[in-house]
């Protein structure tokens, strides 16, 4: 099972701690990064991939809200407060959550599942959708309408028959959460196996695209497209 990458700013210790307790108790978190405040964690973000930040609102310098006001292009968000009163400002950002505190292990089940449903897309692209953040929201996806992934360094667009979309994520993770319809063709691409209409010497065709297949790859995508001869 993958495992989930996640930083807590709050600057309260025993908060941080009953987060860190309930990331790690629900078993789908790596071991998270803890930190006091939000002057550190762009940096943070500028060096390490991240799928979920446990931000506090209210933290010393900078507060969560005008940390998330002042950078594009983060990773999923769930804001904490004990003052439930910013639940509404926290839901007009479009972050995942809003948990209050003190935090309950059985109310922090509820943002797992919302987090999985973002991240574990279901093995059926006919019916099933994913969300993907593009700027700044989340954005449902149909992975039937998918015809491949490209990457961009740190970023991937995702391509498909009516619209591309640009989104913080790796190409590593993907590949490790996509449902088996989806294959790797090259380092930079992924794509949709039922999208494919014709491979043509090593580039695929994809209702319009063309798709490049390496050599390392191209046998596996003859065996999966049932290619004879």
């Amino acid at each position: 099972m993958t495992k989930y990458k996640s930083i807590v700013v709050d600057d309260d210790p025993i908060s941080q701690k009953i987060v860190s307790q309930c990331i790690q108790r629900s078993g789908i978190f790596e071991e998270p990064l803890l930190l006091n405040d939000a002057l550190g964690l762009k940096e943070k973000l500028q060096k390490e991939t991240v799928d979920v930040i446990f931000l506090d609102i209210e933290l010393p310098e900078l507060s969560g809200l005008d940390f998330i006001k002042a950078f594009e292009n983060l990773p999923t968000i769930v804001l904490m407060s004990n003052m439930e009163k910013y639940a509404v400002d926290a839901f007009e950002f479009e972050v995942l959550d809003f948990l209050p505190k003190p935090i309950e292990y059985s109310r922090f089940l509820k943002t797992v599942n919302k987090l999985e449903k973002v991240f574990i897309p279901n093995n059926n692209t006919e019916n099933d959708s994913v969300f993907f953040k593009v700027n700044g929201k989340l954005q449902k996806i149909k992975l039937s309408h998918i015809l491949f992934f490209e990457s961009m360094s740190d970023y991937v667009k995702i391509i498909t028959k009516e619209k591309t979309y640009v989104v913080l994520q790796t190409m590593t993770k993907l590949q490790k959460t996509l449902p088996n319809i989806f294959i790797r063709c090259h380092r930079s691409y992924i794509i949709n196996l039922e999208k494919v209409d014709a491979l043509d010497d090593r580039v695929l065709e994809m209702e319009g695209h063309a798709v490049p297949v390496s050599r390392s790859y191209y046998n596996e995508i003859k065996n999966e497209l049932h290619i004879l001869g």
